[in-house]
């Protein structure tokens, strides 16, 4: 679970530098979307029995869903 966490950070960071507007989310909230949707995907990969502990696919979850987030808060976060 650290490790998800941890991974989720680090997307949310990259996804905060990389969206096309510009940086448009905060870096509190780009870690915190990335690790809510970093251990969302996780677990929901899980519970759909897409995959098990250990499998590579549950890194890649972790991720997608992570940068999905990101890029999503940056989409409909209504502008100043």
């Amino acid at each position: 679970m650290l490790g998800m966490a941890v991974v989720g950070a680090v997307v949310g960071v990259a996804g905060r530098m990389m969206h096309p507007s510009g940086r448009v989310v905060r870096l509190p909230a780009a870690l915190l979307l990335g690790v809510t949707g970093a251990l969302g995907a996780f677990y929901t990969g899980r519970a759909l029995h897409l995959f098990t502990d250990g499998q590579l696919l549950g890194w890649g979850a972790a991720i997608v869903g992570s940068a999905l987030l990101v890029a999503l808060w940056g989409v409909v976060r209504p502008r100043r």
